[in-house]
């Protein structure tokens, strides 16, 4: 029961990055410009700081079995990442956790990294032929943007989910 409210809202923001993948790319003045939100990845950051890494990990795990799964076209490699990423946020920036502005600046610079390593990953592989310049302008940055509004919403779930589980605990 303790961990069930956690799979629940990670479903959800896995859901939620399906959901902006339907809109996505999106014409501007009749440019294809992506949008690729990571709520899921942000979660999982903050619940590797707010709960614990061995949940981080474990959840980094699972949903990244999961993506890799219903994406296809490459095994392993968003579970790879993202455990990567959940070790590195953990052992280097657990001091950041009371600090809301180094937090959310951490967590939004190893989401903008760890798209360029999918990228690179999917550019060396021949995957994608999207040139650098392009992929910056048109997918990174407004990628960025989007996840920095979806950062709030995401920061104030985790927060509530590592609060209950924290009371769940201590009842315990």
């Amino acid at each position: 029961m303790r961990t069930l409210m956690i799979f629940l809202c990670a479903f959800l923001f896995m859901y939620i990055d399906f959901t902006f993948a339907e809109f996505s790319p999106a014409s501007i003045i009749g440019v294809a410009v992506y949008f690729v939100p990571r709520t899921l990845l942000i979660f999982i950051l903050l619940l590797s700081i707010y709960v614990g890494s061995r949940m981080g990990i474990f959840l980094a795990v699972v949903f990244g079995v999961m993506l890799d799964i219903y994406i296809g076209s490459l095994y392993g490699i968003h579970t790879f990442g993202m455990v990567a990423f959940v070790v590195f946020m953990h052992t280097a920036f657990r001091v950041f956790h009371r600090d809301f502005v180094a937090m959310a600046f951490v967590v939004l610079l190893l989401i903008f990294f760890y798209d360029a390593y999918i990228y690179a990953i999917y550019s060396v592989l021949g995957m994608i032929d999207m040139p650098l310049f392009d992929y910056t302008a048109l997918r990174s940055v407004p990628s960025m943007l989007i996840n920095a509004l979806l950062f709030l919403i995401v920061f104030v779930v985790a927060r509530k989910v590592a609060r209950v589980r924290k009371e769940l605990l201590k009842q315990d």
